[in-house]
């Protein structure tokens, strides 16, 4: 019996010390016709150094705004420089109104650059004649 608990309490404490590497988003902007809507700040855990994670960025007024952020390394025999990056990759969604649309987009921090981005992107919804254009902005920091 106290070998199964000592096992547990020593596996429960494995995992609390197993590294973490977290992603997080902050100033999320949505801009519709000069219109800004202020979005969620979020955090992406990911379990060890590689992974992947799913946060929802804004979902008001019709606008859903969701992202997957992926977290890799490469490794290189041949080149010490992208031995040393480090790949974030967003699969960015909106939907409005039920119509959805995505884009990826994928930054490399490379050796000891700050790990700090800005992404920006737009997207152009239409249904018959009616267009929306939609901005979704926001910062991430791979910490």
């Amino acid at each position: 019996m106290t070998r199964t608990i000592a096992a547990t309490l020593l596996l429960f404490a494995a995992t609390i010390t197993q590294a973490q590497t977290r992603f997080r988003v902050t100033d999320v902007t949505v801009t519709e016709k000069g219109n800004a809507i202020k979005g969620n700040d979020a955090v992406a855990e990911i379990v060890g150094s590689e992974g992947d994670d799913r946060l929802v960025l804004m979902d008001q007024n019709g606008v859903w705004v969701k992202t997957q952020v992926r977290v890799r390394t490469h490794n290189s025999n041949r080149s010490s420089v992208k031995e040393s990056a480090v790949y974030a990759t967003f699969e960015l969604r909106l939907k409005v109104d039920g119509k959805g649309d995505r884009r990826t987009i994928q930054k490399v921090f490379y050796g000891e650059d700050e790990r700090k981005t800005t992404i920006k992107e737009k997207f152009t919804v239409k249904r018959g004649i009616d267009v929306r254009v939609i901005t979704v902005e926001f910062t991430g920091i791979l910490e």
